[in-house]
């Protein structure tokens, strides 16, 4: 009982801190036209991001109801009762503990209605940092819908040192700037080789990314 009220308040408490800081930053989309295809003609998508950006990430996607794969972890509680606040759907699983059931039930939610999406972090949930996991193209594949690596970057952000991703917050009015690489997609029986060789073609596209968005907004990734 006592652990249930804490994951409780932290979650609640965290929710409000976020929105209150959140809410006074400005973001700037350099893909409108992925924001036309996938939010304003509702185009199901899988969205693919690294785990340094995570925190903002679920609370701006929650407003579209995402599927995220969130692991089994005490860590993990206190994130799937934050996106559920947020408006996400939280699936509990990882790449070393439930995350073949995870991605079936992704997949699922996925495929039972139009202008579904689902996402996760490539990298997560203990690394190591920029080292893309196999899960979200093993999604694309199962349900035949584009994989999208998404990515934000600003300058004036908090950097929790301490944490192996090195995570960010944006400070109050803080300018996110927002982008995305190219779709990827792929056939329902890739494996082998070509898993493999898809899995560091996703790597490099989000770090592409990443490295565009740091340069444009002056943010520094520390070592």
């Amino acid at each position: 009982m006592g652990q249930r009220l804490q994951f409780w308040l932290v979650s609640h408490i965290a929710a409000m801190l976020v929105r209150l800081v959140f809410c006074t930053c400005r973001v700037k989309i350099l893909r409108n036209d992925l924001v036309e295809k996938y939010f304003n003609q509702g185009r199901s998508g899988i969205g693919v991001t690294w785990h340094r950006g995570a925190i903002f990430s679920l609370y701006y996607f929650g407003r579209i109801h995402p599927a995220v794969m969130i692991s089994r972890s005490k860590d993990g509680e206190y994130l799937a009762r934050y996106l559920k606040i947020m408006g996400g759907v939280p699936v509990r699983g990882s790449s070393s503990r439930g995350g073949l059931a995870a991605l079936k039930e992704m997949a699922q939610y996925l495929l039972e209605g139009p202008a579904r999406y689902a996402a996760t972090v490539a990298d997560g949930p203990r690394g190591p940092r920029y080292v893309a996991k196999k899960g979200m193209i093993s999604l694309a594949a199962r349900t035949g819908l584009p994989l999208l690596p998404l990515m934000w970057s600003a300058k004036r952000v908090w950097v929790l040192k301490n944490t192996w991703d090195r995570t960010m917050i944006p400070k109050p009015f803080a300018t996110i700037y927002f982008s995305a690489g190219r779709e990827f997609r792929y056939p329902p029986d890739i494996k082998g080789e070509a898993m493999e060789a898809a899995l560091r073609e996703l790597q490099d596209e989000l770090n592409r990314v990443k490295d565009e968005l740091d340069a444009i907004s002056g943010y520094q990734d520390p070592a």
